[in-house]
């Protein structure tokens, strides 16, 4: 029987949509993996698991969640146009109100592409924002739309296909020299994830009923993965865009451990709290408002203490603290539901 909600996915999109937060943030600080200078001194540590193996979890966990629960569902066209047109309205809204908000009109116009491919690079980001996350999810739906009308065999051949790609994308990046192959906005790196949902709504009661098997063999791909990326991976070919010398999400170890994630949360003895089902709610909410209070909220923070971990800490926690108490105002009084929850 097909699960109607998955309680679990609530603590996904309650702790996912904090990690984005503190990832934007720097909670702890930078390693040497942000300097270009000294990455070939670097030596893995804490702040590496934390940044690239937890925090930046967050995108992927949520592209997974939503394209599973839409081919759980049915990927009929009704649902594709209702869920591609409610992925416009943010990518109309939230880009356009940020850009406005940090650089008024000129950053608008600033915009304006000289050629195609940079047009293209431009609508990949949604404007050079935050926002670029619904550009991918919108074409990570589109493509789990097309997988579920494949049969089992191609999309177990499929998905074989789409990691190896993810794979061989950081390779081609440092032979070429374009980074936009391993770029945290590029689509490609979620395909993988596409065929993995459209695979896991189909077999959810085996998943559901025996999920040692995926469990297991899921961290053990994440490590063997994250192993060959830390020794094989790291190059000055992937700070252009992002400012690190490993991709973003261009790695199979992510792949692996968000499938697990999901597995974890499909145990349908999970229960949802209050607490954890106001966060959940709001995640989206928490996602879109807090680049507009980061810069404000540190500033004055910086005012009150000179500590810089405690200034640092005390910021995340009010940029959720704010984001949350301004998406309620905001849904009462200003904005439709569509932008918000």
């Amino acid at each position: 029987m097909k699960p109607t909600h998955i309680a679990g996915f609530d603590y996904l999109r309650a702790v996912m949509s904090i990690f984005v937060v503190a990832w934007h943030m720097q909670v702890l600080g930078v390693s040497l993996m942000f300097s270009e200078d000294r990455y070939l001194e670097h030596t893995f540590s804490l702040t590496d698991l934390v940044y690239f193996h937890i925090l930046l979890l967050a995108v992927p966990t949520f592209i997974l969640m939503s394209t599973f629960l839409y081919a759980l569902r049915g990927a009929d066209a009704g649902r594709l146009r209702k869920q591609s047109k409610r992925i416009l309205i943010l990518l109309t809204f939230w880009p356009v109100a940020l850009i406005l908000y940090n650089n008024g009109y000129a950053g608008v116009a600033h915009l304006l592409p000289d050629s195609p491919s940079m047009l293209a690079v431009t609508l990949l980001r949604a404007g050079n924002t935050i926002y670029w996350f619904f550009v991918s999810l919108l074409i990570s739906l589109l493509v789990t739309h097309w997988i579920a009308k494949l049969g089992n065999r191609l999309q177990w051949i499929g998905f074989g296909l789409a990691v190896c790609l993810v794979v061989l994308l950081p390779q081609l990046t440092k032979t070429m020299g374009y980074y936009g192959l391993s770029a945290f906005w590029n689509p490609l790196n979620f395909v993988p994830l596409a065929f993995a949902a459209v695979l896991l709504a189909n077999h959810v009661d085996s998943v559901r009923s025996n999920p040692a098997p995926l469990m297991v063999g899921s961290i053990v791909l994440c490590v063997a993965f994250a192993l060959l990326e830390w020794n094989f991976m790291v190059d000055d070919a992937f700070f252009p865009g992002q400012g690190y010398a490993i991709p973003a999400y261009t790695r199979a170890s992510s792949l692996f451990a968000v499938i697990g994630l999901i597995v974890l949360a499909l145990d349908e003895r999970v229960q949802t709290p209050p607490v954890i089902g106001t966060m959940a709610k709001y995640a989206l909410a928490l996602y879109c408002i807090h680049p507009f209070l980061i810069t404000p909220v540190r500033g004055l923070v910086a005012l009150l203490m000179a500590n810089s971990i405690y200034q640092t800490s005390v910021s995340i926690v009010l940029v959720v603290a704010l984001s949350y108490a301004f998406a309620s105002l905001l849904r009462t009084y200003y904005l439709k539901d569509e932008l918000l929850i």
